[in-house]
């Protein structure tokens, strides 16, 4: 008798386990109907109005197409600069001179040491010519030294020719130097910098054979600092972006993109998407990340990450200003202008039937099913247009599984509401989902009454009868494990009671 009654005592205990389950189910844990679990709701107007500007966005700034560095010859002095800094300047226009006093002077010297090697190599000539005529009549053992005199010349003779090789290309590169005196715009553009450090060299060096085209160079990256003048292009822009590496797989060469004014939001261009350069990569360390504006400030060497700049090529660049600050966003039809009220489809139930529905909150901020007429389907923006049931003043939540209308409604911002509606669910549903096999075994009732015998079960049939229905649990119903009801824990064993 006493043996039973303790294991009666048990299954009472895990009978309140279970209903404190429920109750933390139903109540505990904000799902109940009358409880005060809040479902947060947004205005349609917001979701709408922000529904468009949701697409990922890249900071960028306006550049010029084109950037020119010039050079200054090696070896060579500038004598006079034509240009200012800031200045516009045209196609073949004087940038500046070079002076040619030293050059000329250079060009004499090096004319006067041509001279001497052909003056030499007469001598060396003659001298082998003469040494050979004595040979031929000298005795025997003066032979040898004829012979190492007339080879010892002929080398010498050699490296005269050679000199005199070497000394005619130099002569060659000063008479190209005195008549490449000038240097000139290949472009139209404005002048971003002059070096006037660079305006005399003092390294002693000749002039080298680099024309003075060679000495101009366009370049997509900014001033080279080697550059003794660098000049922008004007007429036609670009614009330059950065992409971190672990978003570039969203920019797509060839894409039609928007550029966006950042102070007026109304204010766009269009243009394509070139491709990224993978060359001139920087780390997000020492530069502020551009995707969606924001800037990274993580020191951490484990989480630092390279960013690469791609350019977008203009339709037009009318209006845009140098060195302009603007927003890269892909070009999906955001701008188009549509009658009437068009809401994302992952806010609308039940599309494929008769009756799609919203779930909104009514006049006395409580959940309701709001069924909706639907119009047309925007495909590339995964929008319905909605006919009626619906306006902009209304507020609506993000469809869950775990809504249930007549919950108590709070307007929240679009977080709030993208989170999945009442406060705990999404978690409470979370961790049952990721219970291990022991902690299932812990709520599984029917393992915990199998100890128990046909015999004590009979005998006791009377005593378990409950005529309270509000404990009648759904067989549908997901219960929360034991462990998590109040009082109860997975390390219990209910089984072990005497």
């Amino acid at each position: 008798m006493k043996k039973r009654i303790f294991i009666v005592l048990g299954i009472l205990i895990a009978a309140g386990g279970i209903g404190g389950g429920v109750w933390y189910h139903f109540n505990g844990n904000g799902q109940g109907s009358s409880g005060d679990s809040i479902v947060y709701v947004s205005k349609v107007s917001l979701i709408t109005g922000t529904e468009t500007a949701a697409t990922n966005r890249f900071a960028g700034v306006v550049e010029p197409q084109k950037t020119v560095n010039v050079k200054i010859e090696s070896g060579r002095k500038v004598k006079e600069v034509q240009v200012k800094t800031g200045e516009e300047v045209k196609a073949g226009q004087l940038l500046f001179e070079y002076d040619l006093s030293s050059i000329e002077d250079d060009l004499k010297q090096a004319q006067l040491d041509l001279d001497r090697l052909k003056n030499e190599q007469i001598s060396l000539t003659d001298q082998i010519a003469t040494l050979e005529a004595e040979k031929q009549k000298a005795k025997a053992e003066d032979q040898l030294s004829y012979t190492i005199e007339i080879e010892t010349n002929k080398m010498n003779l050699k490296k005269n020719e050679y000199s005199q090789k070497s000394k005619q290309s130099e002569i060659d590169k000063l008479q190209s130097a005195t008549q490449n005196t000038e240097v000139r715009s290949e472009i139209d553009g404005v002048i971003q910098k002059i070096d006037t450090s660079k305006m005399t060299s003092d390294d002693g060096d000749s002039v080298d054979d680099s024309s003075t085209a060679d000495s101009i160079s366009s370049d997509d990256s900014s001033s080279d600092s080697s550059a003794f003048i660098t000049i922008l292009s004007t007429g036609a822009y670009r614009v330059k972006g950065k992409v971190n590496e672990q978003n570039r797989d969203s920019i797509v060469p060839g894409e039609s993109v928007i550029i966006r004014s950042r102070v007026d939001s109304s204010k766009t261009w269009k243009g394509t998407t070139g491709s990224i350069d993978m060359n001139n990569g920087t780390s997000d360390s020492d530069s502020s990340d551009m995707y969606f504006g924001m800037s990274s400030s993580s020191s951490d060497d484990q989480t630092t990450s390279t960013s690469y700049p791609f350019y977008v090529e203009l339709d037009s660049s009318e209006d845009l200003m140098l060195g302009q600050h603007v927003y890269i966003e892909r070009d999906i039809g955001q701008d188009d202008q549509k009658d009437g009220l068009w809401l994302s489809d992952y806010y609308i139930l039940d599309t494929d039937t008769n009756e799609p529905y919203v779930w909104a909150a009514n006049d006395k901020n409580r959940l309701e099913k709001r069924y909706v007429t639907l119009g047309k389907h925007d495909d590339d923006l995964g929008e319905y247009e909605i006919v009626d049931g619906l306006t902009k003043k209304d507020a609506i939540a993000f469809p869950t599984d775990a809504l249930e209308e007549g919950e108590k409604t709070e307007v929240g911002d679009l977080a709030q509401t993208m989170s999945g509606g009442a406060d705990g669910i999404t978690d409470m549903d979370a961790d049952y989902e990721n219970l291990d096999d022991s902690q299932m075994d812990s709520v599984d009732m029917n393992s915990s009454t199998d100890d128990f015998t046909d015999t004590d079960m009979d005998e006791n049939s009377t005593d378990m009868t409950d005529d309270s229905s509000d404990d009648t649990i759904d067989p549908n119903e997901e219960l929360v494990p034991i462990d998590e009801a109040p009082g109860m824990s997975a390390g219990e064993d209910v089984e072990g009671i005497e």
